[in-house]
């Protein structure tokens, strides 16, 4: 996930590479890219989470159409999903301006964006647990079996999200 960092190094005009030279705005510069770079991870993963939702909404659907009785478990877990791209999407971005009294170090703000990068790795898992999901759906797979094998990557999922949001507040 370095690679999106790198990105937004890059783009930085010929002039803010000259300011770079001032004292302190090096700093300040370097905090505003890694918080650039962490909020297009977890615009990346607010993504994902979107996508999952509309894809087991689709599926949802298509239950509904022979088997209402599942289709709340499913529309349990569509919302979980929605809500936490919601979280993802609004979170903040443990960076504090250059003229506010909350100072957060690089270093913190390095573990973030780690953190939210291992995220973005863990909901790799989620495109495969939809479709056994949508494969159960279809009647090609035990539909219970891939509830809970859904369930068990987005409540991971949900459980480090909060760790992280536990983690900002302990900034503030």
């Amino acid at each position: 996930m370095d690679e999106i960092l790198e990105r937004v190094k890059a783009n930085r005009p010929a002039l803010e590479r000259w300011l770079r030279a001032l004292p302190g705005y090096a700093g300040y510069k370097e905090k505003e890219l890694r918080r650039d770079a962490d909020r297009l991870l977890r615009e990346a993963l607010s993504q994902r989470l979107r996508e999952a939702a509309d894809r087991l909404l689709r599926a949802q659907r298509r239950l509904a159409d022979r088997d209402l009785s599942r289709v709340e478990e499913l529309d349990r877990l569509v919302r979980r999903l929605q809500t936490l791209a919601d979280r993802v999407r609004t979170a903040s971005y443990g960076y504090a301006g250059f003229f506010d009294a909350l100072r957060i170090e690089e270093r913190e703000l390095e573990a973030l964006y780690r953190f939210d990068a291992e995220l973005l790795e863990q909901a790799e898992e989620l495109p495969k647990a939809v479709e056994a999901l949508e494969q159960a759906v279809g009647g090609g797979a035990d539909l219970s079996l891939a509830l809970r094998g859904l369930e068990q990557p987005l409540q991971a999922l949900e459980t480090a999200w909060d760790r992280r949001a536990e983690r900002m507040r302990a900034l503030r």
